[in-house]
């Protein structure tokens, strides 16, 4: 059984290592980024999660075939299996942008057999930034979190709101106020207790 959870961490370890090298190198930077979607395109066959961790395991071959066709002049200075990792974390944010409802579905029907009180049904992480959603299984109450790091600011943006999902799908319900309007924290410790205060508070019934 290979483990979703751990693949994906280990993406998006590799996509924060190479975003510090924008500060260092701009040209070694967008030499990195040509190289990583280069291999996210050889991925485009890959069409669902599971799908990209066994590909993770198995198509070692992905990194010399993108290099063959590019032939970045910076190679050198670039680490490989970074490299590697971080196509995987581009294709993978791919795959939730284009299949988000039907990922969502199933994280919900493996939560409802599972018996889980929550469940998230989308995350993203970048080095800029994050976006999550997690689901109250029984209510469809919902929390969405964000942070936000601008290349101009010194220090990121972290923000908290309660929304209504449809309990038996997890869709957005647009034309529904949210439960508790968007808030905005200077800390991500100050951010983190709140998630915590709002689980509490909305994981209720």
């Amino acid at each position: 059984m290979l483990d979703r959870e751990a693949a994906i961490a280990a993406w998006r370890r590799a996509e924060a290592r190479i975003y510090p090298s924008v500060m260092l190198n701009a040209d070694l930077y967008q030499q990195y980024i040509g190289l990583v979607r280069s291999i996210a395109e050889l991925l485009e066959d890959v069409r669902t999660e599971d799908e990209l961790v066994v590909a993770w395991n198995e198509r070692r071959e992905l990194v010399q075939e993108a290099v063959s066709r590019s032939t970045p002049s910076m190679l050198a200075l670039m680490d490989r299996e970074a490299v590697r990792d971080a196509a995987f974390c581009h294709r993978h944010r791919e795959i939730t942008r284009e299949q988000g409802k039907v990922i969502a579905r199933e994280r919900l029907e493996r939560a409802r057999a599972e018996q889980a009180e929550w469940v998230v049904l989308f995350e993203d992480v970048t080095p800029l930034g994050s976006h999550r959603l997690e689901m109250h299984v029984a209510s469809g109450r919902a929390l969405h979190a964000s942070s936000e790091l601008p290349l101009d600011a010194s220090r990121p943006k972290f923000s908290l709101e309660v929304v209504q999902l449809d309990p038996k799908d997890g869709a957005w319900l647009l034309d529904t106020a949210p439960l508790m309007p968007a808030q905005s924290y200077d800390t991500r410790e100050e951010w983190e207790a709140r998630i915590e205060q709002a689980r509490s508070r909305f994981g209720r019934g």
